[in-house]
């Protein structure tokens, strides 16, 4: 593994794990955001607990294998929550405006974002 690779593969961690310290943004497809309201979109409580639970299983996914991972990169993952299989994607943007970023290992010349979706969305 190169010392690019390494770095872009800590600053990716972080983008799951502290994404405001690496200038990285999260969204999720309407897909995943029906899946956390639940079937009950009356109870302020359900939101934020399966929002905190989709982080948690975010931040700590370690199943980094040769086929979602073969750059070493760890920008890409597969996991399963609340009964539905979900995906993970971190794409690099330039900063302002999107267009693919010029340099992944730089927080100041790249901004991450990392998309969550259903694997029936990708």
């Amino acid at each position: 593994m190169t010392d690019q690779t390494f770095h872009i593969r800590r600053l990716n961690d972080m983008t799951r794990t502290q994404p405001e310290i690496v200038n990285a943004t999260w969204v999720m497809t309407r897909g995943v955001l029906h899946l956390l309201n639940g079937d009950n979109d009356r109870d302020d409580a359900v939101l934020p607990a399966r929002v905190a639970a989709l982080r948690a299983a975010v931040a700590t996914f370690n199943d980094w294998t040769e086929g979602n991972d073969p750059y070493g990169e760890h920008d890409f993952g597969a996991f399963d929550l609340f009964d539905q299989r979900l995906f993970f994607k971190i794409d690099y943007y330039h900063p302002d405006h999107d267009t693919l970023g010029p340099v992944p290992s730089s927080i100041e010349l790249c901004r991450r974002v990392l998309t969550v979706m259903l694997a029936e969305e990708y």
